[in-house]
């Protein structure tokens, strides 16, 4: 019998204890009408399942043509606040229709092998709906989606007198590469689309010391404004200003992205943009499922003042 700890067993295991093919398999355990196996031969491929242990919850999976289970696949995306937050909303609405989520940060052939392994009703590949231009869009957008999350963080700073902005990045991009040049298109396209130069990019390193001359560099070509990345991309724009005594907000406004939750210890607050990605995740989960609910939270975000942004400084020239 096998143990606890193994893992779990796939169509294809049975096939090879009984001797038959997976398309066999498939049609014993899904009792497909219409298939003429020999009685010997069910018996063979049932008692194979049972000896490896396959789950009665895939056996049932096969009688429906799906589980109960929706895989989501992060792929290299980073853990933030939106991103939890859209696992949450994804999870209740699941939850409450006897439907589960399995997270998986797996990518390639090992993310193929463990769906394959599940047999989801659906998997949500986030990975690639972030990847670049080629899949831009199918998360919302400039209706809903990312894409118009950046357009609100870059209108707060215009809407402040800011002309003149920047993208401030993390200099370590191993695994958000995808993401960051994402990001940065959406904002170029959102200075476009507000009328001002297009946005400067800095790369703000982890080392507290390290992001000063980057950011200088940037004030003396003009800007004003900075748009992070993420909280803590600003949050390093934040350090470095102090380090060159740049009073924030006076002489420059800074937002994050993704509220992070404690930008409201900074000094001064940090402003940031805040994602609603719990309803985001339940209008996913009602999709898949082909619920509809007209009177659904409409997903959007907004931005949570803190004290980091203000208006642009006059010129003194």
């Amino acid at each position: 019998m096998a143990g606890s700890s193994r893992k779990t067993p796939t169509i294809r295991d049975i096939a090879r204890v009984s001797g038959v093919s997976a398309t066999t398999v498939s049609f014993v355990l899904n009792d497909t009408a219409g298939q003429t196996i020999p009685l010997g031969t069910r018996d063979r491929v049932r008692s194979a399942a049972q000896e490896l242990g396959y789950p009665t919850t895939l056996a049932r999976a096969l009688r429906e043509g799906t589980t109960r289970t929706v895989v989501v696949a992060t792929g290299g995306l980073p853990r933030g606040t939106a991103l939890e937050s859209f696992l949450d909303g994804l999870d209740i609405e699941l939850s409450s229709r006897d439907h589960s989520v399995a997270v998986l940060r797996a990518t390639g052939d090992a993310l193929a092998r463990t769906i394959d392994a599940i047999s989801p009703r659906a998997v949500i590949d986030l990975g690639a709906i972030y990847a670049g231009a080629e899949s831009d869009g199918l998360d919302g957008g400039w209706i809903d989606g990312l894409a118009s999350h950046t357009l609100t963080q870059a209108g707060h700073l215009v809407g402040f007198g800011h002309s003149r902005i920047a993208f401030a990045r993390p200099a370590e991009t191993v695994g958000i590469s995808a993401m960051i040049g994402l990001r940065e298109r959406h904002l170029r396209e959102s200075a476009r689309a507000l009328d001002i130069a297009p946005p400067a990019t800095i790369a703000m390193p982890e080392d507290p010391d390290a992001g000063t001359d980057a950011l200088k560099a940037a004030i003396s070509r003009g800007v004003t404004g900075i748009a992070g990345f993420d909280d803590d991309s600003a949050a390093r724009v934040l350090r470095a200003a102090h380090s060159l005594g740049i009073r924030v907000p006076h002489d420059l406004s800074v937002i994050g992205f993704d509220d992070a939750g404690w930008g409201q210890h900074t000094t001064p607050g940090l402003t940031t943009v805040r994602i609603e990605a719990v309803d985001y995740g339940r209008r996913a989960a009602r999709g898949i499922l082909g619920i509809t609910d007209p009177h659904a939270p409409v997903p959007h975000s907004w931005v949570v003042e803190r004290g980091s942004s203000s208006s642009a400084p006059q010129s003194t020239t």
